[in-house]
């Protein structure tokens, strides 16, 4: 094996995204031959809504999986966060890389260095329905709206005035050197992150033994462990990234500690638990919290998303 194909997404995150995939693989082995093959997805396409509207899954991932099943490419790099739970046959995460920051970043333009600063009214760009309920649980005076695009370009959006904040990942700034314009960064354990935030899957297919034993040395296993038992959660709660759910997992020793969160998007019910577990138990402590979060009201929030999808009022 001495070519190597990644697809990526083409925004200028993605492309980072791969890159540095690129370089750990060189590392590994200096005499590879690795390009990068730019996949246009819907998720990029599509910039006319709020996410939490549509019912697609795999909106960012499912055509960049279809470049590894038709052989276009050897491997993909993605946001973990991005990834339906339910793992598409043929093709398996062969490792998920030390993970960055989990956390949200707060962006303004008007000296705020915390939500509660914003002032009343502001506009907060974000098409994330889990970041809308918990904005509109600490401030409902504020004003959410739609924001879409790559990491750069919301960023100016802000700088420009189009909106007086937005909400977006630390990980991609820090990823794309844009760290400086953090107004803040949001603590994980009080505005709680995406299932997954910070991580990246390399994903390859089940076909290719050699490949899978090269990549497999990339893993970070305390970063999978808390990523995967994230998304065990969203797995229980059969959601996709566009539910108002949040979670949020540290290791202590031989401790996992999980915090996990559901809303209505007004941020008026919003439901919030922890679970803390021996690592071993760590599948049977996220399923238990799922299915409290969903017996302590989550399951009636999702059925009235569900509802507003199939029905829209407008």
């Amino acid at each position: 094996m001495r070519s190597i194909k990644i697809a990526s997404r083409a925004s200028k995150l993605a492309l980072t995204q791969s890159n540095y995939a690129r370089a750990l693989l060189l590392e590994l082995d200096p005499d590879l031959d690795i390009q990068i093959v730019e996949i246009s997805t819907k998720g990029d396409r599509d910039k006319s809504d709020f996410l939490y509207k549509t019912s697609s899954v795999g909106f960012f991932t499912s055509e960049v999986e279809n470049a590894l099943l038709d052989g276009r490419a050897d491997l993909a790099v993605h946001s973990l966060k991005d990834l339906p739970t339910a793992i598409t046959e043929g093709l398996v995460i062969a490792a998920i890389p030390k993970r960055e920051s989990v956390a949200d970043a707060l962006i303004t333009n008007t000296g705020a260095s915390s939500i509660a600063d914003l002032p009343s009214g502001a506009s907060v760009g974000t098409s994330s329905l889990r970041r809308i309920a918990q904005v509109n649980h600490i401030r409902d005076d504020l004003n959410c709206v739609p924001l879409r695009g790559n990491v750069e370009t919301r960023v100016n959006k802000v700088a420009a005035g189009q909106v007086d904040a937005a909400i977006v990942a630390c990980a991609g700034l820090n990823r794309l050197k844009l760290s400086d314009k953090i107004s803040a960064a949001l603590p994980p354990d009080e505005f709680i992150p995406a299932p997954a935030q910070g991580a990246l899957a390399f994903q390859i297919r089940t076909d290719n033994p050699e490949l899978n034993e090269l990549v497999s040395k990339l893993n970070d296993q305390p970063s999978r462990i808390t990523a995967e038992t994230e998304r065990s959660i969203l797995a229980t709660m059969h959601g996709g990234c566009s539910i108002p759910l949040g979670v949020y997992s540290y290791i202590d020793g031989d401790t996992i500690n999980i915090e996990a969160m559901i809303s209505d998007v007004e941020g008026k019910n919003l439901i919030k638990l922890s679970k803390s577990a021996p690592l071993d138990q760590r599948q049977q402590a996220a399923k238990a919290l799922a299915e409290e979060l969903l017996n302590k009201g989550g399951r009636q929030i999702l059925d009235n998303i569900r509802d507003e999808r199939e029905n829209p009022s407008d």
